[in-house]
């Protein structure tokens, strides 16, 4: 039991590293697309609905010029299913926006914690987690969207199961392991090995590793050891860098052959095809900058059900448009008002606490 708690929160932001070079791959580079092919039209979330529609013929023929430049945010989400199912029915225990500035090459991550209490649609307050297992990732857009004030068109989803596949693929990462850490880690390994049908071995002494795929999803669900949460995504933002400069340096053969093995482990209303003629590209990019919110939130049982309370939502909304887009003087929409106010006569005052272990829900 308490390696599968361990299980469900530490995956609460172990995707944000993963997950980012498929975006790049699979979903942000798709604007720079260039192929002589036939294109079919991406898909787009319908903000306040759960359904995804085509574009029209009018956005299809959009020219390349058009689609070289600009800026746009997509939603990620990762999930641990074991099925495979990457709809609705499954918890996003990774839920990320991800803005890029397709003019100056850039990118900026922002998690947002699981837990995190949002009001979804036709459900009420509830940890933003649910959103995805209650209507999918079109639900889960439409409640970033509401409680932020976002305007996010497009979505990738990926399993849990993919992460050990893109080290992998990649030839695995070179990473300093400390005696905290391997006094810990090989816990993860072994009940990696049993997903993935692995066989890594135990790290053993400190020192610097060439982690496999397994070893290096185990590395990144490192949680209690010193700093807790906040030194994982460290650790996680770390590994990010490194698969990211590793990707960009596969050749062509490798580059589509490394698209066409992750297509059936991501769930997209993007058209995967243009990855293809794209992922060339992705060189061109850099990771500016990431980061997490809530960072100012009550940890607690709250309605029965702990939960990480932003304290409060409208000023978490106006860290996220600042580190997102620059917005120093952006102000809260009457609906975030509302949904802020509601969640602060929850609790109290803020306790940033991350010491919850029954993450079952």
């Amino acid at each position: 039991m308490q390696m599968k708690r361990k299980r469900n929160v530490i995956t609460a932001i172990v995707f944000i590293m993963f997950i980012a070079l498929i975006v790049l791959i699979v979903a942000i580079l798709i604007k720079i697309t260039v192929g002589t092919g036939d294109k079919k039209g991406l898909g787009t979330v319908k903000v306040g609905t759960e359904n995804v529609t085509k574009q029209d013929n009018s956005e299809e023929q959009k020219d390349d010029e058009t689609l070289t430049g600009g800026a746009e945010d997509f939603a990620i989400f990762g999930v641990d299913s074991r099925s495979n199912q990457l709809g609705k029915g499954t918890r996003s225990d990774s839920i990320m926006v991800v803005r890029v500035d397709h003019d100056a090459k850039t990118v900026r991550i922002l998690s947002v914690f699981r837990d995190t209490m949002m009001n979804i649609e036709g459900h009420g307050y509830q940890k933003v987690t649910h959103a995805h297992a209650f209507g999918g990732p079109e639900l889960a857009v439409d409640t970033l969207n509401k409680n932020l004030d976002l305007d996010i068109k497009h979505y990738v989803t990926l399993n849990f199961n993919s992460v050990g596949d893109i080290v992998d693929e990649i030839g695995g990462i070179s990473q300093d392991l400390d005696a905290s850490e391997v006094n810990v880690i090989n816990e993860y390994i072994d009940e990696i090995n049993g997903v993935r049908g692995t066989k890594s071995e135990h790290i053993t002494e400190p020192g610097t590793y060439t982690l496999d795929g397994t070893q290096t999803v185990a590395f990144t669900r490192i949680r209690y050891t010193t700093g807790g949460d906040y030194k994982r995504t460290e650790r996680q933002r770390t590994v990010l860098f490194k698969v990211f400069e590793a990707a960009k340096k596969l050749d062509t053969a490798e580059k589509v052959k490394f698209i066409s093995d992750m297509v059936g482990s991501i769930n997209t209303d993007y058209d995967a095809n243009d990855a293809l003629t794209i992922f060339k590209n992705l060189s061109e990019y850099n990771i500016s900058d990431t980061t997490a919110y809530p960072q100012v939130f009550y940890g607690g049982k709250v309605d029965g059900a702990w939960v990480e309370v932003p304290c409060t939502l409208a000023d978490m909304a106006k860290g996220v448009h600042q580190f997102l887009y620059g917005e120093a003087d952006y102000t809260p929409s009457d609906v975030v008002d509302e949904y802020s106010n509601a969640l602060s006569e929850k609790v109290s005052e803020p306790n940033n606490d991350f010491t919850n272990t029954d993450f079952e829900d």
